[in-house]
């Protein structure tokens, strides 16, 4: 067929394409578009539209939407190009035309349906396959508004598919915990039930192990028939792995090993895998492989070389495993020597801290309407840096102070313990509680491990209920009136202790009505972990408000059992004051 001159001109570039001359040349008089030259001005723009774009574009024309493509559509059609050019859709694509057709349906009445990454299983290369498409049907309108075809524009997106749910399963194996008790098999086998939730690309797993006489299997997921595990048509390409280094693949498992693996492989349907790859692990400090993984791959997949590069990064995760139980294992016997010494070292530990800890926050003698609570963090030593106080001054005023020394242990209590006597003793003669604050800047100072403490300091006036405050980088203090409207303390706030000389400490003034129930906290009231501080702060003041009639020692031990979790990362200490209660 000699070229038809209208369609010719409206086709761009020099030299034409293979595909593009093909579309030219093709005898479209054997089909039911009719001879070229007979095309309509629509036809022929839109084949031209279609053959001029470097985006995968197909044109389905006509009541038989006879297909005509560019070449960025001829890869997607795979073994069936170029056979596919003046075909009908739905004889090229009838492994798919069930799932195209209600969209084809709706372009050809007027409307655009637009997919992305839509799951397809097609048969291009000969096995149904596993493929992910974005695309659009684009009606294509010829005078008198009559829809004469559609323009499909179209993005094969399995490899972008495939890449991010691989990513994940490497993520999940990057975040397994390492392993506790050292035991090898439980680490393997750890790592291999990700593999086994992840079946549409690794549908079997098996890992073996060097025992210097041959290959011992120590774990194995998604099997089958365990049998098969033990055959030659394995253990042979395991041990030459494990003596070269080098990654085997074994084919026509389905034939050799039928039902290797169980029925279901994938997502996409039942089959057998007939693929495996055969990885040598590599541990460091090993002058060979200690083992190998046996990966079945998707029968409904292709083995490209982003298949195999995923399967490496899995076995390196297995090389993982294996080298981290190993070194629990070492570890676990070195610490087994020490095991006596350190107990007996804790134990020392612990009764000192606590000593301390019962010394500085014990027994105090509280006037009513106050109660107080202390709870250390789970750990060995029960001992940190949070503290409370009240203490007594002239005229009905009491001065109330909660603080939290940074760190945790013996050293922390320490410093709490010599910033809670400085407070002490300044409240006792000081006029304000930003006075006490800027002299315990400077006390801080000279006291390693101070710096960056945070403090509340306050005087209430029980007569008056007046109370006058001042807060050095501390968490904000909460008031809950007797009808349960709760407010933050959130005036007279500056930075922690020692960190800015000579710091100006603003105050603040509030007034507390009768019935008024006023706390002070450090931060392990409120604090969990994954969880933002307001929520903390919010179920905090749920609780003083559900238990704002309470008398205040009843309502400590509300809050401890609402706001505590059952083991604390960090000591508690919270100071309750009811006015007029």
């Amino acid at each position: 067929m000699g070229l038809d001159r209208r369609l010719a001109e409206l086709v761009a570039g020099t030299p034409r394409t293979e595909l593009q001359r093909m579309v030219l040349e093709h005898d479209w008089a054997a089909t039911s578009l009719g001879p070229e030259e007979q095309w309509s001005p629509t036809l022929r723009t839109a084949v031209a539209t279609c053959l001029n774009s470097r985006f995968p574009m197909l044109l389905m024309w006509g009541p038989e939407l006879v297909m005509i493509y560019n070449d960025g559509y001829a890869p997607i059609l795979g073994l069936r190009h170029p056979d596919a050019l003046g075909e009908r859709v739905v004889d090229v694509w009838p492994d798919v035309w069930d799932d195209i057709e209600p969209a084809i349906e709706e372009g050809l009445a007027g409307g655009a349906p637009h997919f992305e990454d839509r799951p397809l299983v097609m048969t291009r290369y000969g096995f149904a396959e596993e493929c992910y498409f974005t695309f659009a049907y684009s009606p294509v309108v010829a005078p008198g508004g009559v829809v004469a075809g559609l323009l499909d524009v179209v993005v094969e997106t399995t490899s972008r598919v495939l890449a991010t749910r691989r990513l994940g399963i490497l993520s999940e194996l990057g975040g397994l915990p390492r392993s506790t008790h050292g035991n090898t098999a439980e680490a393997v086998a750890a790592v291999l039930r990700v593999l086994a939730a992840a079946r549409a690309d690794c549908p079997v797993g098996a890992v073996y192990l060097d025992d210097g006489t041959g290959a011992r299997l120590i774990a194995s997921e998604g099997v089958g028939e365990p049998g098969h595990l033990a055959s030659p048509v394995l253990l042979e390409p395991v041990r030459t792995a494990i003596a070269t280094g080098v990654a085997q693949t074994l084919t026509r498992l389905g034939e050799r090993l039928p039902g290797l693996s169980v029925l279901g492989a994938s997502p996409i349907g039942q089959a057998d895998v007939h693929t495996a790859v055969v990885l040598p692990l590599v541990v460091a400090g090993q002058p060979r492989p200690v083992g190998a993984l046996v990966v079945g791959t998707s029968p409904h997949l292709r083995l490209d070389e982003e298949y195999r590069v995923f399967l490496s990064l899995a076995a390196g995760q297995v090389s993982a495993a294996l080298a981290d139980a190993r070194a629990v294992e070492l570890e676990r016997r070195r610490a087994e020597e020490q095991a006596e010494l350190d107990r007996a070292r804790a134990q020392f530990l612990t009764e000192v801290a606590v000593t301390l800890q019962r010394a500085v926050l014990g027994p105090t003698n509280l006037p009513g309407g106050f109660a107080v609570h202390y709870e250390p963090a789970s750990g060995t030593l029960e001992v940190g840096g949070d503290w409370y106080d009240v203490v007594h001054l002239p005229d009905g005023r009491h001065g109330v102070v909660v603080g939290d020394v940074v760190g945790t242990g013996l050293p922390a209590a320490a410093v709490m313990g010599q910033l809670r006597s400085a407070g002490r003793a300044l409240l006792l003669e000081s006029r304000s509680p930003a006075h006490v604050l800027s002299a315990l800047d400077r006390f801080a100072e000279l006291v390693p491990g101070a710096a960056v403490s945070t403090v509340v300091c306050g005087i209430v006036d029980t007569r008056t209920g007046a109370l006058r405050y001042s807060s050095a980088g501390h968490v904000p203090g909460i008031v809950v009136d007797v009808d349960g409207h709760p407010r933050l303390l959130g005036e007279g706030a500056s930075l922690p202790l020692a960190v800015v000389p000579e710091l100006d400490r603003p105050e603040a003034d509030v007034v507390l009505a009768p019935g008024s129930t006023l706390l002070l906290y450090t931060d392990g009231l409120v604090e969990r972990r994954g969880e933002a501080l307001d929520e903390g702060t919010a179920r905090a003041v749920g609780a003083l408000v559900a238990g704002r009639e309470l008398p205040p020692e009843e309502l400590a031990e509300v809050l401890r059992g609402k706001l505590f979790g059952d083991a604390p990362d960090d000591d508690v200490a919270f100071l309750l004051y009811r006015h007029g209660g």
